[in-house]
């Protein structure tokens, strides 16, 4: 079985801005981890991670990560155990991400 982790990347181009929210957001969740290849150009991977054996577990991560997606008007792939699980999309979850996971005081976006 693949670890446990929630993962939420940027699903597009990312740039030094992503990082920097995404760090920034990172730091404020319990346990939550940051990543970035800047080194990857158009294909530059930037996102967040946090171990927990459940999703909902990983639920803070998904709200700091939501505020990001929302204030850069971004779409973060959101992957647990390394299956993708879903969308947030500017702020926004998805039809997957909401089926699988109760998000329900995410603000709505402005």
């Amino acid at each position: 079985m693949a670890d446990s982790y929630l993962v939420l990347f940027v699903a597009d181009a990312a740039h030094d801005g992503h990082a920097e929210a995404l760090r920034a957001a990172a730091r404020n969740v319990p346990d939550a981890g940051f990543f970035d290849d800047p080194s990857g150009g158009d294909e530059r991977t930037v996102g967040a991670y946090v171990r927990t054996e459940t999703l909902t577990g990983g639920a803070p991560l998904l709200r700091a990560v939501a505020a990001v997606s929302a204030r850069l008007d971004t779409r973060f792939e959101v992957q647990f155990r390394e299956q993708k699980v879903g969308h947030l999309v500017s702020g926004t979850p998805d039809d997957d991400l909401a089926a699988a996971v109760p998000l329900g005081d995410i603000p709505e976006p402005l």
